[in-house]
């Protein structure tokens, strides 16, 4: 498991474009990587406004953004309009970057436990779109959250243990300045 000051771990990742990105793009810069549990996680899209809308002062750290998600190609670039997110979403179908920095899978009771039901509920209640998961969708994935300081090392090490457990968007502006 990936800690604090642990060295951040390379990776390699597909953009809709069909350009890759990696670790070593964002050298000198800190980067918040915002791994998705699936694409209809609502829990994870509830994160993203939140970053989203906290966007102006991560930049004025100097923090770029990278969501990943192992969703088709043809599909995280749809998702990332469809949402309103200005960062790029790109994606890792074989899990590579997920492996790399520990991104699990879920028990049962991790994935549908009370907790997790009743955040759906008020996500939805509060208007977030419950969409059906692609067919290809891996429903037990757990997402994480990872700041990778300008040179390298892991600032805030963030792997969810549940579909709600996402870090605070104060804590991740707090580390990244």
């Amino acid at each position: 498991m990936l800690r604090k000051d642990d060295r951040a771990p390379d990776f390699r990742v597909t953009l809709p474009d069909g350009r890759s990105a990696s670790l070593a793009d964002y050298r000198g810069k800190p980067l918040l990587l915002i791994f998705l549990r699936h694409l209809a996680c609502l829990p994870c899209q509830e994160h993203l406004f939140a970053v989203r809308d906290r966007l102006a002062e991560f930049q004025r750290h100097g923090t770029a953004v990278l969501v990943i998600s192992f969703g088709r190609i043809e599909q995280v670039e749809g998702f990332r309009r469809r949402i309103g997110i200005p960062f790029p979403v790109a994606t890792d179908p074989d899990r590579r970057a997920y492996d790399a920095y520990g991104m699990s899978r879920g028990s049962f009771w991790q994935i549908w436990g009370p907790s997790v039901i009743w955040k759906y509920v008020k996500l939805v209640s509060a208007g977030l779109e419950l969409r059906k998961p692609d067919p290809g969708d891996d429903l037990n994935q757990l997402g994480g959250d990872f700041l990778v300081g300008r040179d390298g090392r892991i600032l805030v090490a963030h792997p969810s243990v549940t579909p709600a457990d996402r870090p605070r968007v104060e804590d991740l502006l707090a580390a990244s300045g």
